[in-house]
């Protein structure tokens, strides 16, 4: 039987090139599969760095760019002179620097200006540094360096819209990032001159921004990558050593096998004794088994009864029910006596019966059909109808009859659910309203992209703090207090709420809160917050309060706004036990200037008037214009009469000096009519019947004076 026994082709192949040697090759072949999986992640991880980097530097440009728009649309922004903001040397322009009247130096703030001045913060704040600059800048300090320089002559010849560079900065890595600033119309009132034109290249701004904590994540990527492809790569060499060495020990055993032929032959005689008995033993082991089997049959019938599934069996070729469980009952809305004997496609929804159909009958011809599918289920009538997700599996057995297997599980909640999710996502995103979501201990959590719009924060400086950082400070503890006592008695709270906006400036909004209950508060958030911008509302409302109270030539308080005032002054001085004065001045002779110069000279000369009276009182007094040449002054808290007196003749002596006009100059007088509370009157009209009353007597007497009231008001 020997020359019978022969090599395998594959032990011819272990001859040829032996056992180690297949080892090297194996051991090899791994490690050229791993090196070109681990380059392939780390280029992929260098790439996804990049644009990460990009984006980020992208984004930092853009805002900055857009505030230089929003500057240069405004023809430059004034900001007070102080030792850090002082007058551009570079900035010719004729109101560079202005003096307000209450004596405040202001200087002009152009693009160039406020972009260095972000820079100095943004450095500051976050190591970001920025760098306005241009291949001719006019501030020897814009000088481009090289990296930028070649930058800026790639943006001009167009190969470029933007450049990235991983470079060493003084503190460590830095990724530079630069995009070009073109010229637009509401740049060339200042660089028209330099003889750019609309859309060319300006110049360009770089953004150096820290690299250290990108590079570490880069760092720790490449160190999982080179475990998990050392570890596979050892498992898999692993593997193949086990199947060469197995290979191996087969090659020993066959060469084994060819020298001990007639040993073999005594051996297997033995083997069929020791068969004889081992077959005795397998029929009582099989007993065994049968006992096993009706237990795990009554194992798995508990399993389906009790799955969370709908479980159906059918019987080919009409695909007849056989069994269905509670689940399946459940989802279809019948008794599960109900369904059996009946076709499967009677339960499934009439949209999808065709196609039901036409998969369950390729599956019968044995046609390679996915074993999932989703489909809609409804009783016969077509009402009740569930959405699940359908599994089929044929049933292994001997018996003619082909049998199938159905696990549906019922998504119909699960896709209502996700819809909701979607649609509130949507809401969020799109919504002009800003919002925000807050946790249990009243920290941020979620904003919309409008609360960056209305309140300049982005979303990663607000995260995890207090929406408190947004307050401008107007507002006192009480206020909140009794905003968060109407949160936890009402559940809801509305009113306009002061803020500001990361450049210091004020801005009002609308606030409405709402406590959130249910699946969105165990989820973490307690108190969504909407809220809209009405800073432009109400400044037009203070602008249309201001008109209807004020007069429209001197901007002097009118009637109405006059005896508000004097009410006021009343109501102060009856609680706190003090004492207010009231003067009625007359213009003498006013009739006299219309008539020699004019109207207008008579309007110049009431307008020089009204900044006479305000200069002869105090700051807080009241001057006011009840008509033509008719003023009015309210003194509160007067400490004397002596007081009173002395501002009545700052006010005589005033409005008695040439008044020198466009049309020439013009002399007059005034007379002053003075009542004090309380000793000429006690209410608003005897005070006013007072003080005219003064008022005439002067007018009687010669005008060019002031007169007190009699004592009693008469």
């Amino acid at each position: 039987m020997r020359h019978l026994v022969s090599n395998p082709p594959e032990n011819d192949i272990f001859l040829s090139l032996g056992y180690r040697a297949w080892l090297v090759i194996a051991y090899a072949l791994v490690a050229v599969l791993c090196a070109l999986g681990i380059s392939m992640e780390f280029r992929q991880i260098d790439e996804n760095v990049e644009v990460l980097a990009r984006e980020r530097g992208s984004v930092l440009f853009r805002l900055v760019e857009l505030t230089r728009d929003w500057n240069a649309q405004l023809g430059g922004v004034y900001a007070p002179v102080t030792e850090s903001t002082q007058p551009n040397p570079y900035l010719t322009h004729p109101r560079r620097d202005l003096l307000t009247t209450d004596g405040m130096h202001l200087t002009m703030v152009n693009p160039a200006f406020m972009t260095r001045q972000i820079a100095e913060i943004a450095e500051k704040a976050d190591g970001v540094k920025y760098h306005i600059t241009s291949l001719k800048p006019i501030r020897p300090a814009n000088a481009a360096d090289a990296w930028e320089a070649e930058s800026l002559r790639a943006f001009e010849n167009g190969s470029r819209d933007e450049t990235l560079s991983l470079q060493k900065g003084e503190s460590g890595p830095v990724h530079r990032y630069m995009a070009p600033l073109y010229i637009k119309s509401a740049c060339l009132g200042c660089h028209a001159e330099q003889g750019y034109k609309l859309g060319e290249v300006r110049g360009g701004i770089s953004v150096s921004m820290p690299a250290e904590k990108i590079l570490d994540v880069r760092s720790t990527q490449r160190t999982r990558v080179l475990s998990i492809f050392g570890a596979a790569g050892l498992l898999v060499a692993l593997l193949m050593h086990y199947v060469i060495r197995r290979s191996h020990r087969n090659f020993l055993r066959m060469q084994e096998a060819s020298a001990g032929q007639e040993r073999l032959i005594a051996d297997r005689t033995q083997a069929l004794s020791l068969a004889n008995d081992q077959l005795l033993g397998e029929v009582a082991e099989r007993k065994c088994k049968e006992a096993l089997i009706s237990e795990s049959e009554a194992r798995y019938r508990s399993v389906i009864e009790t799955s969370q599934n709908a479980i159906v069996i059918m019987q080919a070729p009409d695909f007849i029910i056989t069994f269905a469980n509670e689940q399946a009952a459940t989802m279809i809305g019948m008794q599960s006596e109900q369904l059996l004997n009946r076709a499967l496609i009677d339960f499934i929804h009439a949209p999808d019966r065709a196609l039901a159909a036409e998969r369950l009958a390729r599956r019968a011809r044995g046609e390679p059909v996915s074993a999932m599918i989703r489909l809609h289920f409804a009783r016969p009538d077509g009402t009740h109808i569930r959405t699940g997700d359908v599994h089929v599996a044929p049933i292994e057995s001997a018996s003619s009859q082909q049998q199938w297997v159905i696990s549906v599980h019922d998504v119909t909640e699960r896709l209502a659910n996700e819809r909701a999710l979607q649609i509130s996502a949507a809401v969020m995103e799109s919504a002009s309203e800003g919002i925000v979501v807050t946790d249990a201990g009243n920290k941020i959590i979620q904003v919309n992209p409008a609360f960056t719009a209305i309140t300049g924060y982005r979303p990663q400086e607000v995260m995890g703090k207090d929406p408190g950082i947004l307050s401008a400070g107007r507002h006192d503890s009480a206020f909140f207090r009794d905003m968060w006592q109407a949160l936890d008695r009402e559940g809801h709270w509305a009113g306009e709420v002061w803020n500001r906006r990361p450049d210091g400036k004020v801005y009002v909004v609308w606030l409405a809160i709402s406590a959130i209950h249910g699946e969105g508060a165990e989820s973490g958030g307690r108190h969504v917050a909407t809220f809209i911008d009405i800073t432009q509302r109400k400044e037009v409302e203070d602008l249309l309060r201001h008109r209807a109270q004020s007069d429209p030539l001197t901007d002097l308080p009118n009637r109405a706004l006059f005896h508000d005032r004097l009410q006021m002054a009343l109501t102060q001085a009856r609680r706190y036990g003090e004492e207010f004065a009231l003067f009625y001045v007359d213009l003498d002779h006013f009739k006299d200037v219309n008539d020699t110069f004019g109207h207008a000279a008579g309007d110049e000369l009431l307008v020089e008037a009204s900044r006479r009276l305000l200069q002869a009182v105090r700051q807080s007094d009241t001057v006011a214009r009840l008509g033509g040449d008719e003023f009015a002054v309210i003194l509160p808290k007067i400490g004397s009469q002596l007081e009173v007196e002395e501002i009545a003749q700052r006010v005589v002596a005033a409005l008695a000096r040439p008044f020198l006009l466009d049309a020439g100059e013009a002399r007059l007088s005034a007379s002053v009519g003075v009542a004090i509370y309380p000793q000429h009157g006690e209410d608003l009209e005897t005070i006013r019947v007072s003080a005219d009353a003064a008022l005439y007597a002067v007018k009687q007497a010669g005008r060019n004076a002031y007169r007190f009231a009699p004592p009693g008001g008469r």
